[in-house]
Formats: C-alpha cells, sequence, structure tokens
C-alpha cells in the first residue's frame, strides 16, 4: 500500500514549532511531475527570471529559476514559480496556481530567508508559502492557511534534458460493461533506437482504499525514470485497471461495501489475483515491443507493485532477469489477518529462483520491518532467492517512500543490476 500522504499534496498538518517550519515526514518522498489538472497554471508575461549577483554564495544563487509542479489531492493542481531576483536576504517571486476547481492564478510577492535558509512570504489573501530546496533541482513548498493548517507540494526546475514522456494504450482479454478495456502506460525512453532493457515499474495502491478522487492520478517516478534512463534503459508505468487512465473498475480486494481495502483474506487475494492479471496484459504488451531487450529486462514495483512484482516473477520466471522490490506488500500491517494476506502472496514469487532486490525503509507507516522480514522468511523458506536490504531514511522521515530518494539505494541498485548482467 502507498500511504495517502505519498500520493495526497493536500495534507494538513500541526503547525509550527519554537518558530521553526513543521515540514510533514513524508514531504521528502514527494516527486516532481507532471501534474493532473485539465487547467495549466500560467505565469505572467512579465515574469523574467534575472541572472543572480556574482558576489551571492551558491546556497542563494540555486534558488534562481523557473519552477513548476503540483499540488493537492492526486495531483489536480498545477503550480508554477519564478524565483525572479535573488539576493542574501530573499527573493522576488511569481506564484502561479491552477486546478479543474480554479482558474489559472498568479501573484507577485517578496520572501525572506529564515535562520534556516526557506523562503517565505504571504499572498494578498493571507496565506502564507514557504519553500525550501531539496537539492538544486527541487524544491518543496507550505502553503499555510493558518498557523494550524497547511498544504504541501513539490516543484522541479525547467529542465529540456528530461526524457519524452509517451502514453500508450495497453489491449486486454478484459471486457467490462460490454466494453474492452484497455490500459495507461506511460513509457520513457533514452536516446537511440535500442534494443533497451526494459524496467516495468508497478505502482502502489490509494493509502486505505477510502478515497476514489485518488483512483485516476497516474503514478509515474521521475527519480526511478532519471536514474535508469540515464543508464540506458526504458522505464514504463502501466496503470491497472482503475486507475490513472485506465479503463475498468478498480477491484483490488475492497470490502463488499467498497468503502476500504478488506482485511479478509478471501477476498484481498482475489483483488491480488486482479491485479496480476493487468500486470500479466501490461508484460505481454512490453516485453513484445521491439526495441525491448527482453534478455535483461527487469520488473520492479512500490509497495502493492512491489509484491506484484515478486510474485507474477515467480509465475513467470522466464520473462524478466530481476525483481526490485521496493517496500513491497498487500495490506499493511495493522490487518489483523495481515499474515495470512502478505505471506501468501509473497511466496508465489519463490519459484523465480534468480536473485532478487528487496529494500525496505525504517518508520514505514504500513510494514514495521520486523513484518517485512516475517514476509521474507516466508519467501527465501519457500525457495526464493533475495538480498534485503534495510534503510533508515532519517530521523523524522517516513520509510514507505524510500523509491523517490535515490541517495539511500544507488550503490545496492548499481550493485545489483551488475550482478544479474553477468552470465
Amino acid at each position: 500500500m502507498i500511504r495517502r500522504a505519498l500520493f495526497v499534496a493536500l495534507v494538513f498538518c500541526a503547525g509550527m514549532a519554537s518558530g521553526q517550519t513543521r515540514w510533514p515526514d513524508y514531504i521528502s518522498s514527494l516527486e516532481p511531475d507532471t501534474s493532473e489538472s485539465p487547467v495549466m497554471a500560467a505565469l505572467p508575461a512579465d515574469a523574467v527570471v534575472r541572472v543572480p549577483d556574482a558576489a551571492l554564495p551558491a546556497s542563494r544563487k540555486r534558488w534562481s529559476g523557473a519552477w513548476s509542479g503540483w499540488a493537492c489531492a492526486a495531483r489536480v493542481c498545477d503550480v508554477k514559480v519564478a524565483v525572479e531576483q535573488v539576493s542574501d536576504q530573499g527573493a522576488t517571486i511569481v506564484y502561479a496556481a491552477a486546478s479543474s476547481a480554479m482558474a489559472s492564478y498568479s501573484e507577485r510577492l517578496e520572501a525572506r530567508f529564515n535562520a534556516d535558509g526557506e523562503l517565505q512570504g504571504t499572498l494578498t489573501n493571507g496565506r502564507q508559502l514557504v519553500f525550501r530546496l531539496r537539492d538544486g533541482n527541487v524544491m518543496e513548498f507550505l502553503s499555510r492557511r493558518s498557523a494550524t493548517e497547511f498544504a504541501a507540494g513539490v516543484l522541479a526546475k525547467a529542465d529540456a534534458s528530461s526524457p519524452q514522456r509517451v502514453v500508450e494504450r495497453i489491449p486486454t482479454p478484459f471486457v467490462e460493461g460490454g466494453k474492452p478495456v484497455s490500459l495507461e502506460v506511460v513509457i520513457y525512453k533514452p536516446a537511440g533506437i535500442g534494443p533497451f532493457p526494459l524496467l516495468m515499474v508497478n505502482h502502489g495502491s490509494t493509502g486505505n482504499g477510502d478515497n476514489p478522487a485518488l483512483f485516476t492520478s497516474t503514478f509515474t517516478s521521475p527519480t526511478l525514470t532519471r536514474y535508469f534512463v540515464g543508464k540506458g534503459w526504458m522505464v514504463a508505468y502501466p496503470q491497472r485497471r482503475g486507475r490513472g487512465k485506465s479503463d475498468g473498475l478498480y477491484d483490488e480486494g475492497f470490502n463488499r461495501e467498497r468503502s476500504a481495502y478488506s482485511c479478509n483474506p478471501a477476498l484481498s487475494l482475489a483483488g491480488f489475483d486482479h491485479a496480476l492479471a493487468d500486470v500479466d496484459a501490461a508484460a505481454d504488451y512490453l516485453l513484445a515491443k521491439p526495441e525491448v531487450d527482453t534478455r535483461h529486462s527487469v520488473i520492479a514495483g512500490v509497495s502493492r507493485g512491489g509484491v506484484l512484482s515478486v510474485a507474477y516473477a515467480g509465475m513467470h520466471p522466464e520473462r524478466f532477469a530481476g525483481v526490485i522490490n521496493f517496500v513491497g506488500g498487500w495490506m499493511g500491517d495493522g490487518c489483523l489477518q495481515v499474515d495470512a494476506i502478505n505471506a501468501p502472496a509473497f511466496e508465489r514469487g519463490a519459484r523465480f529462483r534468480k536473485p532478487e532486490l528487496w529494500l525496505y525503509g525504517e518508520n514505514d507507516p504500513f510494514y514495521k520491518m520486523a513484518h517485512s522480514r516475517k514476509n521474507y522468511d516466508a519467501f527465501t523458506a519457500a525457495g526464493g532467492r533475495a538480498d534485503f536490504v534495510a534503510i533508515d531514511p532519517g530521523i523524522g522521515q517516513g520509510g514507505h517512500g524510500i523509491h523517490a530518494r535515490p541517495e539511500l539505494w544507488r550503490d545496492a541498485v548499481n550493485q545489483y543490476l551488475g550482478a544479474i548482467a553477468r552470465p
């Protein structure tokens, strides 16, 4: 399961403590990407980024530029920011936002650096904006309604070298309501004609399954995309039935009322089978592409996508050269019957026999490390092979979003890719 906060960038949290900004613990796992808003935010024509003074320190200069990204539940708000003029004390910025419920709005304001190096400013409607840089190309921000409530989002600096995004439709054997069902897949490729090794990334859930507004958000991971495309890989993100812009009913183990995911093993694992059928349709389509090097391709996934990847590889051991499982599991360990769901799901992958890489973070609100190790023990007892890597995301950081932090897994993934590439 994906923690809802990872999909919902509109999350209200406690206010300020001791004069410092209290950032949500999930903020570092949010990734800048294109928004899902049908209305794009627009910076005004007079928004001009000026070259910073040469005497400014690099920590100030890196703020300068045009930034774009998203906020709000299911990424439905589009946000753009121009940091026009930077000084040692602050910056002139232009903030623009839009959504289906709000036409594009923009405002220029003066922001000041606080003691923590964050930019703070206030809009004319009283909403306070707080920005901080994760690195030179990612900006996190909070939009505060009051001292106790704020919304979170994430932006990236414009980069013409970003991989091109292509959206295709996957045909399936499924028919619902008398109509054929097709699935959305987002594909990124390096330059050239290939063949490229494929990383097929399976997405997770939507928290507890109790917010249908999240179902239509298309999942991609810019972090995984940049990392693998930079290594010459093609990266694909298939969206299962009823998710993203895919056709069909989202039916992955709900309770009878469809108000949330079910802890009943029979219902939950029936949803698991439903999802595996979608993974199979996506693998058929992607591995048949002429530009794909099927000998060296890897199936990967995040949360529910992680356990789906493990199970699918075991059911079709000839199709992929490797498996990368980011914090995989089907139901959170707060479910009373979780051991009758997660362990059997992982055991389905044991026939893969080739080595896998399992990456888990401490402080995961869905899967405690002890529970994930128990799933690993069940998998290996059934004959599976995997390296289990426990990752400390840092003080105050949640472990469920480690896929968005390559500094935590880069070495392990590099080593794994090198190992599976050897004959």
